[in-house]
C-alpha cells in the first residue's frame, strides 16, 4: 500500500502566502478603483465638476463644522425674544415721526385679536397677569409662563405696542397694559364616537382678545 503523506506547511510559508495574496487583491481594487474614478470624471458634467472643486472640502469632519456654523447663524437670526425684546424696546428712540390729526386725541392703542381657538377661560388666566404691567413685564411674562394662550396675547401685545408707535407716537419703553379682556364668541360642536354607538359632543370654543395700552 501507498501511504499518502499530507503536505505540511510553516506558519512563516503560509504568512508569505497570504501576505503576496492580499498584496495582489490590493492591486486589483485600486486598479478597478482608478479606472472607476476615471469614468466617473470623464461622465461628469462640466457644472458638476466646478461645483465640487469649488467646495474643496478634504473631510467630512470640515463639512459638519460648515453645516453647524450654517445652522447656528439661522438659528441666531430668529433669537428676538424674551430679554433682547425687552432691550429692543428700552433702547428704542421716542418716536418723532408726525401724528395724523384723527389720532392726535387718542391716548390709547388698541389691537383686536378676532376668532382664537382657544376656550376664554384659559386666555382670561394669562391676562389677570399682565393687566396693568408695563410693556417689559409683560414681555418677560408671557415668554416664560407655561401656558398655551401666552402665544396670542404675546401677538396681540406685540401688534398694540406698535399701533401706539407707529399711530399715536408714543414711547414703548413707557407703555403700559390699561385694558384686556377676552370675550367668547361661537363654539364649533363636533362629536366623537363613544361605547355602545353614542355620539359624545366636543365643543371647540373660541374667543375674541381686546388688549389696550396706554403711556404713563
Amino acid at each position: 500500500r501507498t501511504r499518502i503523506t499530507p503536505t505540511v506547511r510553516s506558519s512563516t510559508t503560509m504568512a508569505a502566502i497570504s501576505a503576496n495574496a492580499f498584496r495582489t487583491v490590493g492591486a486589483v481594487s485600486a486598479t478597478r478603483t482608478h479606472v472607476a474614478s476615471s469614468a466617473r470624471a470623464v461622465s461628469m458634467p462640466a457644472r458638476a465638476v466646478a461645483t465640487k472643486s469649488s467646495m474643496g472640502f478634504a473631510s467630512q469632519t470640515q463639512r459638519r463644522n460648515v453645516a453647524m456654523a450654517v445652522s447656528r447663524g439661522r438659528s441666531s437670526t430668529n433669537t428676538t425674544r424674551g430679554f433682547e425684546v425687552v432691550a429692543q424696546a428700552i433702547s428704542e428712540p421716542a418716536a418723532t415721526e408726525t401724528v395724523p390729526e384723527s389720532a392726535a386725541d387718542a391716548t390709547e392703542a388698541v389691537c383686536y385679536l378676532r376668532g382664537v381657538h382657544m376656550s376664554p377661560y384659559k386666555v382670561r388666566r394669562v391676562l389677570d397677569v399682565i393687566r396693568g404691567k408695563s410693556y417689559e413685564e409683560c414681555l418677560i411674562m408671557l415668554e416664560f409662563m407655561p401656558y398655551r394662550a401666552c402665544e396670542p396675547v404675546l401677538n396681540a401685545l406685540f401688534s398694540a405696542a406698535s399701533n401706539a408707535k407707529n399711530n399715536l407716537g408714543m414711547n414703548k419703553a413707557k407703555l403700559y397694559v390699561s385694558e384686556v379682556t377676552a370675550d367668547g364668541t361661537g363654539t364649533m360642536k363636533r362629536f366623537h364616537p363613544r361605547a355602545q354607538g353614542r355620539p359624545f359632543p366636543i365643543r371647540k370654543r373660541t374667543c375674541n382678545i381686546t388688549l389696550k395700552m396706554k403711556e404713563r
